[in-house]
């Protein structure tokens, strides 16, 4: 294994975040808080730019990355981000309890938005948008970010990206691996500055505009206040952020195909219409349920809908009680915490593309039964997903039903509600946030169990594999 060039890049992205850091000091100079503020931002700063030149000091001989030491970048860098971007909060004496810090620190990269605050309120401003900004962060991904900006990437950090993209099949949008990273970034900052200004002008405050943003853009959920976007009150920044997340949770090289007027490929997209289906059957259904709870059909479609947005594309933004929904609808929105939303997306889940493959796999299975001699291929978009690719989906399911369950089973040792618990791994292994049956945070569970879902959230949000690996002895041999 390639350890000087882990540890070099390591040291790298460690910089990298000392510079993200510098947006919410801004923001702390901007709002004119406290010195303590300014210096557990600074002191953090001043912690990575030591460490990150320590480990900058020798460059390695040999650049090559492969496999395993993109994996194990990833997931070390996703970890390190998480502790050090925890200590603003620890310092600042605002979240003073490091492994509550380190959850919530996790599921802002992570776009999770599960918290452990009761009251949101207890976060200055610039701490607040700390939060926030780590969704935009990680929403597309920290080492996409970093690839894009860093002096150069070799093309051996294809290994890299490849470990962090979410999805069963990696594609770069152009042939060089930089360009495609810039491409993606770009594509995302464009629609997240565009969302920022609809929002100001529908009248929502600039910082919450910007905090909002940030939390659909990366569909993590943080929201400036305790009672999420119910707070304005307002059914067009209700829609607005609905359709947003919808938005943010497409593939983002759909996008890309838009820019170069390739219309019918983006509306031909098996998985985008897969996607916005099941939006439209889930909300027809749970609108069957609970409409009658609501005097108003048009109040009641509208939270039908924006609550069906937030689940499937694993947002978390609140806009009712969902814990009064009838179990029908409760179990409805848990399928959708499975499932996710598009593959390449800013969105967690296990991603339609998997589902759509496994619907598929299925179907061929039962036709083989009935067909023996027939010649079953599986097709996506007219293309042959290949035998490889469907047995990859297969056992990431195997590896993620273990996974699920092992961690529901350590979850119930902190709670005897099933729905709680089933709903809490499910929200934190699939980056979503909210829980179902009950309006408590996460603060309910114990440090263990915050500890454990703190390591879920980036287990989930990279795909299970490289934390995997993290943990592997065979990982860190020299062979």
């Amino acid at each position: 294994m390639n350890r000087h060039m882990v540890r070099y890049l390591l040291s790298k992205l460690l910089f990298i975040e000392a510079a993200l850091l510098v947006v919410p000091l801004i923001v702390a100079l901007i709002y004119h808080e406290s010195p303590k503020i300014l210096l557990s931002i600074l002191a953090t700063i001043a912690i990575l730019l030591v460490i990150g030149a320590i480990g900058n000091g020798f460059k390695p001989r040999d650049h090559h990355i492969y496999t395993r030491e993109g994996m194990l970048i990833v997931a070390l860098c996703w970890i390190l981000w998480s502790f050090f971007g925890a200590l603003p909060f620890v310092f600042s004496g605002q979240i003073p309890n490091i492994i509550d810090a380190f959850f919530e620190t996790s599921s802002g990269f992570t776009t999770t938005g599960a918290t452990i605050l009761p009251d949101v309120s207890v976060l200055s401003h610039s701490l607040l948008f700390w939060r926030s900004f780590t969704h935009l962060i990680g929403g597309m991904g920290v080492l996409v970010f970093a690839l894009a900006i860093m002096e150069n990437s070799k093309s051996s950090y294809l290994e890299v990206m490849r470990a962090e993209v979410p999805g069963p099949v990696f594609g770069k949008v152009v042939s060089k691996l930089k360009e495609t990273a810039q491409i993606l970034y770009i594509l995302y900052l464009i629609m997240f500055a565009i969302f920022t200004v609809i929002l100001i002008f529908e009248g929502m405050p600039v910082f919450d505009s910007f905090v909002t943003a940030m939390g659909t853009a990366g569909t993590g959920g943080f929201a400036v206040y305790n009672d999420s976007i119910a707070h304005y009150n307002s059914p067009l920044i209700t829609n607005t952020v609905a359709i947003g997340m919808l938005v943010f949770g497409v593939n983002f090289n759909l996008y890309y195909l838009l820019l170069l007027g390739k219309l019918k490929a983006f509306f031909k997209d098996e998985e985008l219409r897969t996607y916005l289906g099941i939006v439209l059957v889930a909300t027809a259904l749970i609108a069957l349920n609970v409409l009658g709870m609501y005097d108003n059909f048009t109040d009641g479609l509208e939270k039908v809908f924006f609550e069906v947005s937030t689940i499937i594309t694993t947002t978390g933004f609140g806009i009712t009680d969902l814990a009064h929904w009838p179990l029908f609808s409760q179990c409805i929105l848990l399928l959708l915490m499975f499932i996710g939303g598009s593959a390449g997306s800013t969105a967690g889940g296990l991603k339609v593309m998997r589902a759509l493959i496994l619907a598929k796999i299925s179907r061929n299975h039962i036709l083989s039964n009935l067909y023996p001699n027939r010649v079953l291929s599986l097709h996506i978009n007219g293309s042959v997903i290949d035998k490889e690719t469907q047995h990859g989906v297969l056992k990431y399911l195997t590896i993620y039903g273990a996974i699920f369950l092992a961690l529901t089973l350590f979850l119930s040792l902190d709670n005897n509600n099933f729905m709680v618990v089933v709903s809490a791994a499910a929200s934190c292994f699939n980056n979503i946030g909210p829980m179902l049956g009950t309006t408590d945070t996460f603060a309910i569970f114990s440090p263990f169990s915050k500890l454990l879902l703190s390591f879920a959230m980036i287990a989930g949000r990279l795909e299970i594999y490289p934390i995997i690996l993290l943990l592997l002895p065979r990982t860190w041999s020299k062979l």
